[in-house]
């Protein structure tokens, strides 16, 4: 049953996808610190960070645009449309991908000219990114036509292996004595080679395709409409996201940055692994809506799928970190980072309620409705990490600021949610949701082992009886 589950397989594949990366990465981090040193390994993360913020908000909520529409052609089996909306995007991310290469050259121009200063060549560092996120934008369109097709086995292909590359040249670089410009200059070219490569193989599965670059089309449109709402969350979730980082570097220094960001990066990917063994939800619920299919099923199942994953896997990373911590980073790099990855975790335990929402959402089309209840999480999230920053000019204290916001507007976000899509029990669905992340936050903050325990066994009885039982969970809709 498993092994013919599309719905697993491709859990399966978004797993590696997110994960494969990171850990590798990870693993060759106290590598990278040593050769590089504290300082510059801290502007490594802020320049990739840049990158990051970067793709995400001149890309306008295209990716998710590009997902929806692929499977909706798809599903209503339509290859003009399918063929139209590959073209509009192609369009799209093609003017984005000239203007950030013209904004490069720019900033080369007046770099050679020393109208710009240079401080320790981080605006070789800016310039060589920029270029790198121009070339960003087609990989970005191929990944996203791949998933459209639910293809999620070719995307994790073409997206870890570019990657894994770029890492082994990563490393003989900082090796050999090289700095971060060659690092970021062996990205450009293995980025450049795998998107030839993505291209050829996305065309060979369209063998009726053709381009087309001056002729109206009215899919534009429909993108641009879908990408707008979907960008509105991802500017607030970027900046949510990433201003942490920031306040840290310069508050506290890009030494503080380097482990504030390391700890902040583990936890993230396995965020994006969490979200990412439900992924396959948004495109699914995007194709099914077309053929007339009560899809409130999927979002109980998937939910229940979901934060049971999650948490259990935030637990077992709970008691494996820190002997795996210490043993990885050494005593002095360890003591700085445990505590706040720590934090992290219990701040997972509660972001990771908001994947289904936000996936089904999207989905069904409810725009409006998400980008508003993500505009409130994420505010939420930004307003706690200043407040507490404020009041405790700490690290420790910006991700307490976040949980504590977290405990605060999940329950509305669940309950504004029921009364909008699901119908049901109002305070089980505002207030019994949420209590399995509470006791895991219990059973990370609290020392005693036995405690501990008995706390974890208490999230699994509430979990069992609430989620799991519950009659609307489908063994089949999850493995079909």
């Amino acid at each position: 049953m498993f092994k013919k589950s599309a719905n697993v397989r491709n859990s399966l594949w978004n797993v590696i996808n997110i994960l494969v990366f990171p850990i590798a990465f990870l693993a060759a981090t106290p590598l990278f610190i040593y050769r590089l040193s504290e300082s510059q390994f801290g502007v490594w993360m802020l320049v990739n960070s840049y990158v990051y913020i970067a793709v995400n908000i001149i890309g306008f909520g295209l990716p998710n645009s590009i997902i929806a529409y692929v499977a909706e052609s798809i599903g209503l089996k339509n290859k003009q449309k399918l063929h139209a909306y590959i073209n509009a995007a192609s369009r799209l991310f093609g003017r984005m991908s000239f203007i950030t290469i013209i904004a490069a050259m720019g900033a080369a121009v007046l770099l050679y000219l020393n109208w710009i200063p240079v401080e320790d060549d981080i605006w070789i560092l800016i310039i060589l990114a920029t270029i790198w996120i121009a070339l960003k934008f087609p990989e970005i369109m191929y990944q996203s036509i791949f998933k459209g097709f639910e293809r999620y086995d070719q995307s994790t292909i073409y997206n870890v292996l570019p990657r894994m590359i770029s890492l082994l040249f990563q490393i003989i670089l900082v090796l050999l004595g090289f700095g971060l410009k060659e690092i970021f200059m062996a990205n450009i070219v293995v980025t450049l080679l795998f998107i030839i490569v993505q291209a050829i193989i996305i065309y060979m599965k369209l063998p009726d395709y053709s381009l087309v670059i001056f002729k109206p089309l009215e899919e534009r449109k429909a993108l641009y409409h879908f990408g707008f709402w979907t960008w509105m969350q991802t500017i607030i979730g970027v900046i949510s996201f990433q201003l942490d980082r920031f306040i840290v570097a310069f508050y506290l220094g890009t030494s503080a940055v380097a482990y504030y960001a390391l700890a902040a990066t583990i936890a993230n990917h396995f965020h994006m692994a969490f979200e990412a063994v439900v992924s396959w939800l948004f495109p699914k619920i995007a194709r099914i809506k077309e053929q007339s299919t009560n899809t409130k099923s999927y979002f109980h199942t998937i939910r229940t799928f979901s934060v049971g994953i999650s948490l259990l896997g935030i637990l077992v990373i709970f008691f494996l970190s820190q002997p795996i911590f210490l043993i990885w980073l050494g005593e002095d790099s360890y003591l700085k980072t445990i505590d706040l990855f720590q934090l992290f975790l219990i701040y997972e335990a509660f972001i990771i309620m908001s994947i289904v929402p936000k996936l089904y959402l999207n989905g069904i089309k409810s725009l409006k409705f998400v980008t508003a209840l993500e505009f409130l999480v994420k505010f939420s999230l930004i307003l706690g990490m200043i407040i507490a920053f404020i009041i405790a000019p700490t690290a420790e204290s910006i991700i307490w600021g976040q949980i504590f916001s977290l405990i605060t507007t999940m329950p509305i976000v669940y309950y504004l949610v029921n009364k909008k899509i699901l119908h049901e029990n109002t305070f089980q669905e505002t207030f019994i949701t949420i209590l399995p992340s509470i006791c895991v936050m219990f059973a990370i903050f609290v020392s005693n082992t036995l405690l501990s325990l008995a706390i974890i066994i208490l999230a699994i009885i509430i979990f069992w009886f609430y989620y799991f039982k519950k009659k609307n969970f489908n063994w089949h809709l999850l493995l079909e």
